[in-house]
């Protein structure tokens, strides 16, 4: 009769549950990091709904907020932004020849939707274009609701009336695509993971720390990288339809690339934005497809 010196299985699985449950009890970290794990996933569950993006057509998780709310949230930083960059000029030439660029984007945003055999939803939003005085910071942005901006610094460098087409095109593709309720449903979240990041390796010292939070940057950067990625796809489609040249947006990436030379950048895995010539790389191809597929098509990549 032979004998088996080793415990029978249940003891085994016995024996591995309790060692977890007494390595649990045993660090208050991690249990406290557990909880709130568990806590920012229910206020990310309770806050957010998933949709069908009316334009892009794709599932997205956004925060729960009425059109009137998300319209309201950017009008009431008009102010605010304006006042950062220098106020809007008073030159209506410029602000006339600027709405007459944006609406004329829209219509093409009309008849893309119509080519799809859709008709607009409620998130049709009353878009209003601002040109801000600030003639030192390159830059161009969009708030909920579609309240749309250019700087006359971006604005005095475009060569022509497509590149300022194909940057106005980018910021509308922002609102339709509804990035900002997207990335306010994400970064709850990704607040609260990192937050449990920081408390379960927390070990006195500020190195486990930094290095959570590291992450939490690169998470929130990348959604930032393909946010820039899907609205420059949504402007060539409008410039197409509407009858710009989309490779002015290559202009606009030089513009760019030229803003950024003499100083530091980090690297494009910490950047909200892909770096100009990867954005030039990446536009090309788009343009190619929408030439090839009419600009009612959806892109799959």
């Amino acid at each position: 009769m032979s004998y088996d010196p080793s415990p029978p299985s249940g003891y085994r699985q016995a024996s591995a549950g309790g060692g977890l449950l007494r390595l649990l009890l045993g660090n208050p970290r991690v249990l406290i990091a557990l909880g709130l794990v568990v806590f920012a996933f229910i206020q990310y569950s309770a806050s957010t709904i998933k949709q069908e993006n009316p334009f892009t057509g794709d599932t997205i998780t956004v925060k729960k907020m009425t059109p009137e709310e998300e319209t309201a949230l950017g009008l009431q930083s008009v102010p605010e932004m304006a006042q950062q960059f220098g106020g809007q000029i008073r030159d209506t030439r410029i602000t006339n020849k600027i709405n007459e660029i944006g609406y004329r984007l829209l219509q093409a945003k009309e008849r893309i939707v119509t080519k799809r055999g859709k008709q607009e939803d409620e998130y049709d939003y009353e878009f209003q274009f601002h040109v801000l005085a600030d003639e030192k910071t390159i830059n161009a942005f969009a708030l909920p609701g579609g309240q749309v901006f250019i700087t006359m610094a971006l604005l005095s460098k475009l060569p022509n009336e497509d590149a300022v087409a194909g940057v106005l095109g980018h910021e509308i593709g922002h609102v339709l695509a509804r990035h900002s309720v997207q990335q306010m449903a994400k970064s709850g979240l990704l607040s609260g993971l990192v937050n449990a990041a920081v408390v379960a390796t927390s070990d006195g010292t500020r190195n486990n720390s930094q290095i959570a939070q590291m992450v939490g940057q690169v998470l929130q950067t990348k959604y930032g990288r393909e946010a820039e990625s899907q609205s420059d796809r949504i402007g060539i489609q409008l410039m197409l339809e509407a009858g710009y040249k989309p490779e002015a947006l290559l202009d606009v990436m030089q513009v760019l690339a030229d803003s950024m030379k003499g100083g530091g950048r980090p690297p494009e895995i910490l950047s909200t934005h892909p770096f100009p010539e990867t954005r030039a790389r990446q536009i090309e191809v788009y343009v190619d497809f929408f030439r090839k597929n009419g600009t009612e098509a959806r892109w799959k990549g």
